[in-house]
């Protein structure tokens, strides 16, 4: 059973992988994989039985994988060092930018909803007059 688990992840990583070098995407082929595995879980072609056991293990073990470029990082931290500016300038830029921006969309899907609950309450069709 997690042979065949295994097999369905590595399957749509193998699938975004062709994908992703047949189309020249600008996106690597592990995401393309995992958009593939996400969509045929969304559309129920995969069903969260058929991948559980394989995705908890891999979550469970998720910092083994973060071992091998933390150690390259430490490998050339002098080329990195270097250019640390150039690096954590626009990094901490782009997180500012990103919680920004997800902020103010947050906020106005939140007007959004209000607007369209005050409507439905004025036409009558809100659920807070319950009888």
């Amino acid at each position: 059973m997690v042979i065949k688990q295994f097999f369905i992840i590595l399957a749509a990583l193998f699938i975004g992988y062709s994908i992703s070098v047949v189309f020249h995407l600008p996106i690597p082929s592990n995401v393309a994989g995992l958009i593939i595995l996400f969509t045929a879980m969304c559309i129920g072609i995969v069903k969260e039985k058929h991948v559980d056991k394989v995705s908890d293990f891999i979550i469970k073990y998720l910092a083994i994988f973060f071992v091998a470029p933390t150690v390259g990082i430490v490998q050339y931290f002098n080329l990195i060092g270097n250019q640390f500016f150039y690096i954590i300038v626009p990094l901490i830029l782009s997180i500012i930018i990103g919680l920004f921006a997800a902020g103010m969309t947050t906020q106005l899907i939140i007007r959004i909803m209000d607007k369209k609950q005050l409507l439905a309450e004025k036409k009558g069709l809100g659920g807070n007059d319950i009888k």
